[in-house]
């Protein structure tokens, strides 16, 4: 039977909480997923890009690799790249907590998301950085199904939250639980938490799987302050 491959949440967290630079003449651009990055904005309009890539080709799979054999991929996604014609400039990714080395990487210009993710299984990522369009949004995309965690991952993790969240989460259907690991722990109290929700703070742009037309996400809290009695201040 073939083995269906997955991605652990934890590794999501990792991915989404790691540090995206990207070096421009004398500037390193720090991009941060879920978050708009003018700076990159701006340097994508001036190289009349609609879309960025980030990827490396370190570590297919997140499994370490050799100094050497990392950087023989890194060198030929970069020349794979300048055969294709494709604009691109150098970054590295790290993580904040300092757990794993840097990786040498690269902003790609003007790919598509096919293209994107076709670079991305060519150097076995289990995900890359996307920027779907010039204003600097940065995404986060994975190329494998969330896996289920283990039941060492999630008694850990209910057993670190506050005593009052503990049971809220072990109630949660497994497909909650899973995709909550993937997000940072203030993001985790904001979805556990829905009687705290303060309409004066904005909420996050989407749940932890992505879906941004939900119950507790910033568009949500839009509708809210519109359904109190938000109002225009003329006539």
């Amino acid at each position: 039977m073939r083995t269906v491959k997955t991605i652990s949440p934890l590794l999501v967290k990792a991915y989404r909480s790691a540090h995206y630079y990207v070096h421009h003449g004398d500037e390193v651009l720090l991009l941060k997923v879920g978050g708009v990055n003018h700076a990159l904005a701006k340097l994508m309009k001036a190289y009349g890009a609609s879309t960025a890539t980030f990827l490396t080709a370190y570590n297919p799979h997140s499994e370490i690799c050799s100094a050497k054999d990392n950087q023989a991929a890194h060198q030929q996604l970069l020349a794979d790249l300048q055969t294709d014609q494709i604009e691109s400039i150098l970054g590295f990714g790290s993580d904040p907590a300092d757990q794993w080395d840097p990786e040498e990487s690269v902003l790609a210009f003007g790919l598509s998301l096919s293209q994107a993710e076709k670079k991305a299984d060519q150097y076995g990522q289990n995900a890359f950085v996307w920027i779907a369009n010039s204003e600097g949004f940065v995404n986060l995309k994975l190329r494998y199904d969330l896996a289920n965690p283990t039941a060492h991952e999630l008694s850990h993790w209910i057993s670190q939250l506050p005593e009052q969240l503990r049971v809220v989460a072990s109630d949660l259907a497994g497909s909650e639980q899973k995709w909550l690991l993937t997000v940072g722990d203030e993001e985790q109290r904001h979805w556990l938490e829905p009687h705290a929700w303060d309409l004066n703070h904005p909420w996050p742009i989407a749940r932890p799987d992505g879906c941004a037309i939900s119950a507790g996400t910033e568009m949500d809290r839009m509708f809210k302050l519109a359904a109190n009695g938000l109002e225009k201040m003329y006539p």
